[in-house]
C-alpha cells in the first residue's frame, strides 16, 4: 500500500470520526424579534422639484423572524440566519420643498419596507453576564410608497401617485445576548439597514382642477432604516 493510499484512508477515518462532533456543535435555532424603527433618507433633495423626498421617513414598528444555526468555537460563536424584517408604517409628513414663488410646501406619505436578509454574526464570550455580538447581512428589500399629498399653508393642492420597488439591501448589527435559561437566549440590538432606493410613481394630479400629467422622473431617495429590537431565540 503506497503512502498516498494510506494518507487517503487516514483522512477518511478522521473525517468520519469528526462528523458526530461537528454535528453536535451545529445548533439550529428559531428567532423572532420586535421593536422600533426610524426611517431616514440620504441625499436631501426637494419634494417639489423631484430631486428627493426632502425629509426623513418617520418611525414604524419593526418585527420579524427566521431560522438559523449557531456554531460555538472556544470563546466565540458563529451564527448564520435567514430572516424576514418588516417595517410597515414608515412615512411621515415632513417631506419638504419650495414652490417657485418661495411658498413652503410639505408632502405627507405612507411607506413600508420589507427586507429579507442572510446574516452572519460573531458572538464574543468575554466572561460577562451578556455576550456582545456583531453581524453583517445582505439580501433584498421591497419598498412601497403610498400617494404623496402636497400641502401649502392654504391646504392640500396636489398628489403624486405611489410606487413599489425592489432592490438589494444590506445590514450591520451590534448587540448583546443574555442566556435566560438553557436553550433560550434574548438579544438586544441596533441594526442599520440600507434598503436601497425608494421611488414615488410618476403621475401628478392637480387637486384644484383635477388635471393630471406625467412627471419627467420619479421622486427618489435612498432609504436607511435604524432599528432598535429585542429578539427571543430558541436553540434546539
Amino acid at each position: 500500500m503506497n503512502k498516498y493510499v494510506r494518507a487517503q484512508i487516514a483522512a477518511a477515518i478522521l473525517a468520519v470520526s469528526a462528523t458526530p462532533v461537528m454535528a453536535q456543535d451545529v445548533i439550529p435555532y428559531v428567532v423572532g424579534f420586535g421593536g422600533y424603527s426610524l426611517g431616514t433618507q440620504s441625499g436631501g433633495g426637494d419634494v417639489v422639484s423631484g430631486t428627493g423626498f426632502g425629509g426623513d421617513f418617520g418611525s414604524s414598528a419593526a418585527y420579524g423572524g427566521g431560522l438559523g444555526i449557531k456554531i460555538p468555537v472556544d470563546n466565540v460563536a458563529f451564527r448564520f440566519d435567514l430572516t424576514g424584517n418588516f417595517n410597515p408604517s414608515l412615512g411621515g409628513d415632513n417631506h419638504t420643498g419650495t414652490l417657485g414663488d418661495g411658498t413652503p410646501v410639505s408632502a405627507k406619505v405612507k411607506a413600508s419596507s420589507d427586507a429579507y436578509l442572510a446574516t452572519a454574526y460573531i458572538d464574543f464570550d468575554a466572561g460577562l453576564p451578556v455576550v456582545p455580538f456583531v453581524g453583517f447581512g445582505i439580501g433584498g428589500a421591497h419598498k412601497k410608497i403610498g400617494t404623496l399629498v402636497y400641502s401649502s399653508p392654504a391646504g392640500s393642492f396636489a398628489t403624486v401617485n405611489g410606487g413599489n420597488h425592489e432592490g438589494v439591501a444590506w445590514s450591520g448589527t451590534v448587540g448583546a445576548t443574555y442566556a435566560v435559561i438553557p436553550h433560550v437566549e434574548v438579544d438586544f440590538a441596533y441594526r442599520y439597514i440600507d434598503a436601497g432606493t425608494v421611488n414615488s410613481g410618476s403621475t401628478f394630479t392637480d387637486l384644484t382642477n383635477g388635471s393630471t400629467q406625467q412627471l419627467d422622473s420619479q421622486i427618489s431617495s435612498r432609504l436607511q432604516i435604524h432599528q432598535f429590537t429585542a429578539a427571543l431565540r430558541y436553540l434546539f
